[in-house]
């Protein structure tokens, strides 16, 4: 019933705009380039007139972005720039709305938020990882992407966060930035130290899936003694990192050095 209101309410706003000399929804195919541009800014304007006027109605931007998700979803990033350009205060409720709406647009709202927002590229990752922690590898990849220069603070918010996806959030850290893997990892132990379980359990199962793929050249021995002493530190009993002295990253004396030293 409810649905079908918001539909309704939908309707109008189309066929109102359409009456006061905006294009519809149903835009042609285009045939080239400029054409393409055209159909993007008449899209981008259409929305952003629909959202003006569901606004004026008291309709709320998060309930305005969902109903025209659900009903356009392929239309997702018009409608997430027009509610941008409309109430850029309210970015993070907009995101978290069109997310809701379509879990399968989430690429294209981080994106979207991305190139609006690229200094708020750590509360855009937070709030669609909180949002839809399924789609934490399509995420975490793009924001390192758009912004290199802040990988490590994002895998450690990440790590952060999110303890029980370590595996996942290791193996895209890894592709992206493996230089900074351990320091963003160490980093998270000493300010979380109750995440140490969860996040070494993910280190420990992301290298042993390399097999004998793993690339021990990247990481030195320095960082992975430095991940046993915060992970000590951090509480973890040594035989939880005896893995370290099977895959040979670390000697079995140096190990128990570090755990004999008080």
């Amino acid at each position: 019933m409810r649905r079908n209101y918001y539909n309704y309410i939908l309707a109008l706003s189309i066929m109102g705009i359409s009456l006061t000399g905006f294009p519809s929804l149903s835009i042609a195919e285009p045939n080239s380039e400029q054409s393409s541009t055209i159909k993007e800014a008449k899209l981008l304007k259409t929305y952003s007139s629909i959202i003006e006027n569901h606004l004026s109605k008291n309709l709320s931007i998060m309930r305005t972005v969902r109903i025209l998700i659900n009903n356009y979803p392929e239309h997702a990033a018009y409608i997430v720039s027009a509610a941008f350009d409309t109430e850029p205060n309210r970015k993070k409720a907009i995101i978290k709305a069109a997310i809701q709406a379509e879990p399968a647009v989430t690429y294209i709202v981080v994106e979207t938020a991305l190139e609006y927002f690229p200094e708020n590229v750590e509360m855009i990752v937070q709030t669609a990882i909180e949002t839809e922690p399924a789609y934490i590898d399509d995420i975490l990849p793009l924001a390192m992407k758009h912004s290199p220069e802040k990988a490590d603070s994002l895998i450690t918010l990440t790590l952060q966060n999110y303890p029980s996806y370590s595996e996942s959030i290791i193996r895209t850290a890894h592709e992206s930035s493996s230089e900074n893997l351990l320091s963003s990892v160490i980093g998270t132990l000493r300010l979380l130290p109750e995440s140490a379980d969860y996040v070494l359990e993910g280190i420990k199962n992301f290298f042993n899936s390399l097999g004998n793929n793993d690339d021990k050249t990247s990481i030195s021995k320095e960082q992975w003694r430095l991940l046993a002493l915060e992970a000590k530190s951090s509480g973890l009993e040594q035989e939880k990192l005896q893995w370290l002295v099977e895959k040979g990253h670390l000697d079995k004396g140096e190990l128990t050095a570090i755990y004999n030293n008080k």
